[in-house]
């Protein structure tokens, strides 16, 4: 689920909508996703916001309804400033620069998927790992070690 292609940590944009233009014509283009996936970022992500704070770190996971998935896919993607999401749970405004974009074909194994992230983000030897990486060579091998059962 994790490719270097779909590995981007030095984007520059000014908004979380930007950010999701740029994420899904990019996936879109490189048939991960099809054409409704934009739109259905931006509307979930209005219903459902998913930012999340850990100790070390914030980070946010947009997702789309299955049927805009075509192969299932995580984008990593850290902007080079943080931006305005909302949080999950109580829509409170954060701020976040770190971004799993999910793609997932069955969504029942999306509250797996959730938990293992979280579980990730709460350990703080992975977390300074995460955060340190620079290259999408070396994020994606931090993520298979990490995530080897996905």
């Amino acid at each position: 689920m994790f490719y270097q292609d779909l590995i981007d940590l030095n984007i520059s944009v000014n908004t979380e909508e930007q950010l999701f233009d740029l994420i899904g014509s990019r996936t879109i283009n490189s048939a991960y996703a099809n054409l409704g996936y934009i739109s259905n970022l931006e509307k979930r992500e209005l219903s459902y916001p998913t930012g999340l704070k850990f100790p070390q770190i914030s980070l946010a996971l947009p997702h789309v309804d299955p049927q805009y998935v075509n192969k299932p896919f995580i984008y990593i993607a850290r902007t080079n400033k943080a931006l305005k999401v909302k949080q999950m749970g109580d829509s409170l405004e954060m701020q976040s620069s770190n971004f799993l974009f999910l793609g997932l074909k069955n969504g029942e194994k999306q509250p797996e998927l959730l938990s293992q992230i979280i579980s990730a983000f709460q350990d703080g030897h992975f977390v300074d790992k995460f955060k340190s990486t620079e290259t999408a060579s070396d994020m994606l091998k931090l993520l298979e070690v990490k995530f080897k059962e996905l």
